[in-house]
């Protein structure tokens, strides 16, 4: 995302920074498969307590035949298609709940997933669901 400043006449010398772009290898579940390895812009997903794995391509996701009552959704990064699943805890007392977000996006050779459980704050979801629309697998067809 870049910020255009037009019209600022007390702005100086400001310009607008161009958003980072970061890598990052993530070594296989199965050890004889070759790493994940991602590029991605903005937060890391350690900021968003994001877990990541990267699992073969042959390995299930828990996507294929999904639980009864599972919110599951398309998502897309920039090369890859996806999934990405909520689960409500509806056990804990209502200012404690938190959302279970899942979530695989799915390469040529491999599959990357990620988990997370966040405040049932939307605005939280969405910002996890952008970062994961930003990813771009460096494997994916």
């Amino acid at each position: 995302m870049v910020v255009l400043l037009i019209g600022c006449g007390v702005c100086g010398g400001l310009q607008a920074e161009p958003v980072q772009s970061h890598e990052l290898t993530i070594p296989n579940f199965d050890p004889d498969s070759p790493a994940c390895v991602i590029k991605f812009e903005g937060a890391s997903p350690a900021s968003l307590r994001l877990n990541l794995s990267c699992l073969p391509k042959s390995a299930p996701t828990g996507f294929e035949n999904p639980a009864p009552g599972l919110k599951v959704q398309s998502i897309h990064g920039k090369n890859a298609k996806g999934h990405m699943s909520l689960i409500d805890d509806m056990q804990s007392p209502h200012a404690d709940r938190t959302r279970e977000l899942n979530f695989c996006l799915y390469g040529k050779r491999n599959n990357l997933c990620g988990s997370a459980k966040v405040p049932q704050l939307k605005d939280r979801i969405s910002t996890i669901k952008e970062w994961i629309q930003r990813i771009e697998l460096q494997d994916a067809d």
